[in-house]
Order: structure tokens, then sequence, then C-alpha cells
């Protein structure tokens, strides 16, 4: 476990969730710099990988909230839990079906909009996950951002 701010076992971060989670930010990286990492991807193609990636990682993200719900105590709002779960997959479905320019800037919010809504859903019902998971939700948020970021940069 990776020791975070104390060592309650709510703040310590399971290795078995650090490590594939920041490994999963290597493709966004990968296309980001597609043209500097010599892999002959036209920028167009970075791109549509860029938002299939994305699209596919949002989803992912959204569907967090649906085992949240499944396992949420009784009384606790599950059904908005249950309907915003699937607005990430709806949002990253849109973005493939749109030029792929637009498709990072939808991410971009998606993944920005997911990570307030983590942030309020942490801070309103700290019962629903340990704290762990939302400042490895954030790192991970950071990473897309900043890849999402170079790529509209580097590619559009």
């Amino acid at each position: 476990m990776i020791k975070l701010m104390n060592t309650s076992y709510s703040m310590r971060m399971p290795k078995a969730a650090f490590i594939p989670g920041i490994l999963g930010l290597i493709p966004f990286y990968v296309l980001a710099l597609s043209n500097y990492a010599a892999l002959g991807l036209p920028p167009v193609i970075a791109l549509l990988g860029m938002v299939t990636y994305g699209a596919v990682i949002l989803s992912f993200v959204g569907a967090i909230w649906w085992g949240v719900a499944i396992h949420a105590p009784v009384g606790t709002p599950r059904s908005g839990l249950f309907i915003w779960s699937v607005i990430p997959a709806l949002i990253g479905w849109l973005a493939t079906l749109t030029a792929p320019d637009l498709g990072v800037l939808m991410l971009t919010i998606g993944f920005l909009v997911q990570w307030v809504l983590d942030a309020f859903l942490s801070k309103k019902h700290p019962t629903l996950f340990p704290p762990w998971v939302f400042m490895l939700r954030s790192v991970l948020t950071a990473g897309v951002l900043s890849a999402l970021c170079i790529a509209w940069w580097l590619l559009v």
C-alpha cells in the first residue's frame, strides 16, 4: 500500500489500484506525443485514437458511480448515482461521433465535470468510498487532462 498523509487504513492507497491507474495514462501520452515519438501516425489518427481511448476511460470512470450506488447504504440518494453513472459513457460516445478536435474538447469537459462531481460526492457522502479513491481519481484526472491539453496543443 502507498501511504498518503496519514497511516489510517482509509487513507492507504493499494498498489493494486495505483499501478494500473498510472499505467492507464500511457496511451493518452503516447498518442498526445505521437508526432515526437516517431510513431508515424498522422495527427488526425492520433486524435481519433485519443478520443476513442478517452471515451472508454470516461465510461469506466462513470461506472464507478454505478458500483458506489449498488453498495450505497439505505437512505443514500442512489437514483442520482445510477443516472449519472451512464452520462460519462454518453459524453464519450458522442465525442467519438464528432470531429476529433471537438471530441478532445468534449472529453476534457467530461473528465473535468466528473472530477468536480467526484469531489462533491466524496465531501457530501464520505462513507461511500475511502478518501484514497478520490486522491487517486484526482491524480489520474490531472494526468488525463494534461494529456488532452498536450494533444490539443500539438495535434489540432
